[in-house]
């Protein structure tokens, strides 16, 4: 802190320099004081000596005021003990840029030659944008075409399937879209479909999948029937129940059907007691009196696939199979029945939303691989498309999809090649197992995109655990312009962007002195408030370690050749164009 006053000489500095002006000139004006024959003129000598006086002191006071103003200027300088934030510059930041521009594309930076960034992840990224804010066309849609990988787009309207897919296929991609709503399907064309039982399918015919094969037919049923939240309730022994159904209905389809077995099969045999109790003594082979059945049990040993697995552990599978078909018809024969018409009835729930209608059709036999996605010479772009006025039925569909598609990808051996997952309007479904799998998905080479609308929506959706995870293990973090959420302005105001260091000067007169006292201190600021941030124009984009970057959003119709490539918006019904601001 530094204090300055400048009432420590009453006669101000003009004043002084006004009286030495005429003094001097007043001297210059006067004979010398010695005259000829040494008589010495008194008058012209007091004057010639306080003009000199004058001077002096003038010249000492110039020579304080220049100290002064060395020591004030040098006490403006801050020395960042108070916060060091501010925004970025480009020479800070231009090396992590992609070379090719290739890659996620998020905006171009404010900042000197006003780059395009086009900033590449390794693992996870975050795109915070409120309703109204753009996020499809500044952010969703550049990504999809700038993004040269395989990737999975979780598409809510059908709007991004069909302003990407001729694109994409134009430049060689190859093209899925799930679409079991058949929504714009005179642009997008036939759905394809895939079944979440290949996976268990697949263990059947996969030498040594029958180890994996309980595990897998657990994470299905906390999929189909997940836990509420972050909560724990006594239900959840009755949502562990339904889940035992579940998977021990799904192995049974499977068994018999193999790829064949659908999610619509299980549930119609968890709508017939009578066929699931039949089911479950078929497999335990066991008839109606509990005495071993003429016929034996469900052949496990003998079937086709069995032959593809080491004997012994075809074995523990038969035993473990016939032991959980046993329990079932323990419980089904309990006179007090309301134990298993819990569990029955939570399954039954579940698996509604799959049983019938158009979901069924989009999960009947497969027409593609997950594995696509990491095989093949050319990339492949998987939409999964949802209908918005179903969205209690279609979110759980979205969901199942999405975990198929990222089991899939850790369990296949080409760990290095990616596959973008491009997940708007992630805090709308639920992804179970995301807090672990931002932890871990990178090593699987799964880099996800969240999109969603504010940090208070995706907590309620996933719980406070999940958003501090989020926040830690994202590499890029984008704020697109329009923040209104509290919480949202809060963090990004308070814990992201932080303090930095200025100087502030306080001043009061004084009346005895008539003069005025300055202090100067080194304070920290925030680098925006949240009121600043609500009001900005401009977005801001956090990158690793560097420091945030004010950025301008650019909508693809801004991007020359994507503006040009890009179909027609069906909710627009005319072609997009603005002034090209960017050129490829």
């Amino acid at each position: 802190m530094s204090h300055y006053s400048n009432n420590q000489h009453p006669t101000s500095l003009l004043t002084l320099l006004c009286v030495t002006v005429l003094l001097v000139g007043w001297s210059n004006s006067l004979p010398l004081p010695m005259m000829a024959g040494r008589v010495v003129d008194w008058f012209s000598a007091l004057i010639h000596f306080m003009a000199g006086l004058f001077c002096l002191h003038t010249a000492i006071r110039l020579l304080e005021n220049l100290s002064h103003y060395i020591d004030l200027f040098g006490s403006r300088k801050v020395s960042g003990q108070k916060g060091t934030s501010a925004w970025a510059k480009v020479k800070e930041y231009k090396d992590a840029l992609t070379k090719d521009r290739r890659g996620p594309f998020w905006g171009c930076a404010l900042d000197g030659p006003r780059p395009a960034l086009f900033f590449d992840f390794a693992s996870n990224a975050m795109t915070v944008a409120p309703a109204g804010s753009g996020k499809g066309i500044y952010n969703v849609v550049p990504n999809i075409m700038s993004t040269r990988k395989s990737k999975v787009v979780a598409d809510f309207k059908g709007e991004l399937s069909c302003l990407c897919k001729s694109a994409l296929e134009a430049r060689g991609e190859i093209v899925r879209v799930l679409n079991p709503g058949n929504l714009w399907s005179e642009i997008i064309g036939k759905s394809d479909s895939y079944n979440p039982l290949d996976i268990i399918a697949d263990d059947l015919t996969r030498p040594g999948g029958l180890r994996d094969i309980n595990d897998d037919l657990r994470e299905l049923g906390m999929q189909i029937q997940p836990e509420p939240g972050e909560k724990e309730t006594d239900n959840s022994y009755f949502r562990e129940g339904g889940r035992f159904l579940i998977g021990l209905g799904s192995l049974s389809e499977c068994m018999v059907d193999l790829h064949d077995a659908t999610l619509s099969s299980v549930a119609l045999l968890l709508e017939n007691p009578q066929r699931l109790e039949d089911t479950a003594r078929w497999l335990a082979g066991v008839d109606m009196e509990g005495k071993p059945h003429p016929d034996g049990p469900f052949p496990i040993e003998h079937t086709e696939w069995a032959k593809v697995h080491d004997p012994r552990d075809v074995a523990e599978f038969a035993k473990l199979v016939r032991a959980k078909a046993h329990n079932l018809i323990t419980l089904i024969s309990d006179s007090d029945k309301k134990t298993y018409l819990s569990f029955v009835t939570g399954a039954q729930q579940s698996l509604s939303v799959f049983a019938f209608g158009r979901l069924a059709l989009a999960m009947g036999r497969s027409t593609f691989s997950m594995n696509d996605l990491k095989e093949g010479d050319k990339p492949t772009t998987l939409f999964i498309v949802a209908d918005a006025s179903r969205m209690e039925a279609y979110k759980a569909y979205v969901g199942l999809m999405q975990w198929c598609c990222l089991t899939a990808m850790k369990r296949h051996p080409n760990k290095e090649r990616p596959l973008y997952c491009i997940l708007d309007e992630a805090s709308n479904y639920k992804i179970n197992g995301l807090e672990s799998l931002l932890t871990w998905g990178r090593s699987y080479g799964l880099r996800l995109h969240l999109i969603f609308q504010d940090l208070a929506a995706f907590e309620r959706v996933y719980g406070k655990t999940a958003l501090d995870t989020l926040m830690s293990e994202t590499e890029i973090k984008q704020f697109l312009p329009g923040q209104r959420s509290p919480k949202t302005l809060e963090m990004i105001s308070k814990q992201m962007l932080g303090e930095q260091s200025v100087m502030a000067m306080s001043g009061n007169r004084s009346i005895e002195h008539l003069g005025l006292n300055e202090t100067i201190s080194e304070v920290g600021r925030l680098l925006a408030t949240p009121d600043e941030i609500r009001r900005m124009k401009e977005g801001i984009l956090f990158v690793r370690q560097h420091r945030p970057i004010l950025f301008e959003p650019v909508s693809y119709a801004e991007i020359e050749p994507w503006r040009s490539q890009v179909g027609i918006n069906p909710f627009h019904g005319k072609p997009f164009r603005k002034k090209i601001k960017l050129r490829l």
